[in-house]
């Protein structure tokens, strides 16, 4: 079962580019890179496909002198004809050799009508392993995330998620109750394409524990086989230790109960990050653009994929009978909110995208997220529930220019005023965690029908 996934627009827009170069799709291994390259290529006339982890397909790239004469080699190879017009070319495992990365200047250089499209699992660790880097200014990466709510919604639910996409933002009680509990439910599996598919299929948690151990053994053998030796043994803790972690403040030194020490964790959470393997939301005091980060504060982590977390935690089949809201309850359950929040962000563009959260200068207050829409800095905060303190947004209210504060949390969609102890006011939108695909759209309709001061400030 394969899931339709919303960056094949994005692909297309390239196609269509007349200032196009070759592409490189970034992600983490297991996020549907090669799934979607395959969709993509019934848009041409000619696919090839070479995947660099084949010694034979890897030795295409040895010794080559021109962009022309690489591509004669690969059609000889491949025993067909094709002209570069209309010809998709997709180098898969791209990280297997630094030749192959080479050629992409080539290509763009030598063949203007071929588009080139190339993948692979984490480059940073394989680039800075053989000391070469991307040929800068003559690519293009694409950043692809694990499956999005309104993703999995669209597949295993096209009414409801028609619905998310039409609705004005006002919901009936049915509406949110099914909406809601859909979300538990991806909240529960998360967004890996093959856990999310095996899911579907079977209607079953049970054999999901697989699918995510296996993930996570992947991206330790893939850092042990192209990091050094001492390197890989930080990355590996890490990616052991950091799900455990998630929606956390954390420090380097003797991160996960170890005895690494700062620098050499630093360095290898970094590496991580490029590889889209965690992000970590970073600190700032900013209350209007740009945010300016505070690094030498404590960021805050999250991890891949929500049900990599769930599963690392160690939420089991014992709730067998339960529904997904039940299994990831109480406080753990504004942890993994939280978590998904991160996702959501991430997932709303094809681009390197950075989090952030507002602290107080000396750190005493923090609101979850800060996200930047339309010139303003709009605080966010995230409850698993429909109540909870919002002490820390009405700090960051009391400093911002602006009028505008978001809650994430389990209850209806609503729009409060609220007054501050200084007597400023400012409103407060709350929305359901389903509607977090059509957070710009919630924005907007907030800043147009309140374009002014608030009521407070009325005379």
């Amino acid at each position: 079962m394969k899931i339709a996934r919303h960056i094949e627009k994005e692909l297309l827009l390239w196609k269509n580019s007349t200032t196009r170069k070759p592409l490189i799709l970034r992600g983490a291994r297991q996020v549907g890179k090669t799934f979607i390259v395959e969709e993509f290529s019934k848009n041409f006339n000619h696919f090839i496909s070479l995947n660099l982890e084949r010694p034979r397909e890897r030795k295409l790239f040895d010794n080559f002198n021109t962009g022309p004469e690489l591509f004669e080699r690969i059609l000889f190879y491949k025993g067909i004809k094709a002209d570069e017009k209309n010809t998709l070319l997709f180098i898969d495992e791209i990280q297997q050799s630094s030749e192959a990365i080479r050629s992409l200047r080539y290509f763009w250089e030598d063949m203007k009508y071929l588009r080139v499209l190339a993948a692979g699992s984490l480059l940073e660790v394989f680039s800075k392993q053989e000391g070469f880097s991307f040929p800068t200014g003559r690519v293009r990466n694409v950043f692809m995330y694990p499956v999005n709510f309104l993703e999995y919604l669209e597949h295993k639910n096209p009414p409801a998620a028609q619905k998310l996409l039409d609705l004005d933002l006002t919901v009936d009680t049915h509406l949110h109750d099914l909406l809601l509990e859909e979300f538990y439910e991806y909240a529960f599996v998360g967004g890996m394409p093959e856990a999310l598919s095996l899911y579907l299929e079977t209607g079953t948690y049970s054999q999901l524990s697989e699918v995510y151990d296996a993930l996570i053994m992947g991206y330790m053998e893939d850092v042990e086989k192209y990091a050094s030796q001492a390197k890989a043994g930080y990355l590996t803790h890490i990616i052991d230790y950091a799900p455990l972690y998630a929606g956390e403040r954390i420090t380097y030194e003797k991160f996960g109960e170890s005895s690494y020490r700062s620098r050499e964790m630093k360095n290898a959470f970094d590496t991580l990050e490029k590889a889209l393997i965690l992000y970590r939301a970073r600190p700032s005091t900013s209350i209007q653009i740009p945010i300016i980060e505070k690094k030498q504060m404590a960021p805050k982590l999250f991890f891949l994929d929500a049900g990599l977390v769930n599963f690392r935690v160690g939420i089991r089949e014992a709730f067998r009978g339960r529904s997904a809201k039940e299994m990831i309850n109480g406080q753990y359950m504004g942890k993994i909110m939280e978590q998904l929040v991160a996702q959501e962000l991430l997932s709303k563009t094809h681009r390197k995208s950075k989090l952030h959260f507002w602290i107080k200068s000396k750190g005493e207050a923090e609101t979850d997220f800060l996200y930047s829409f339309n010139g303003l800095l709009i605080p966010i905060e995230v409850k698993s529930g429909k109540v909870g303190t919002l002490r820390s947004l009405f700090q960051f209210m009391e400093r911002s220019s602006h009028s505008y504060a978001l809650r994430v949390y389990s209850g209806e969609n609503r729009i409060d005023q609220v007054q501050l102890p200084s007597g400023k006011e400012f409103y407060l939108q709350s929305i359901p965690f389903y509607l977090l695909p059509r957070l710009d759209d919630v924005l907007t309709q907030l800043i147009l029908k309140y374009p002014s001061e608030p009521f407070g400030s009325r005379k």
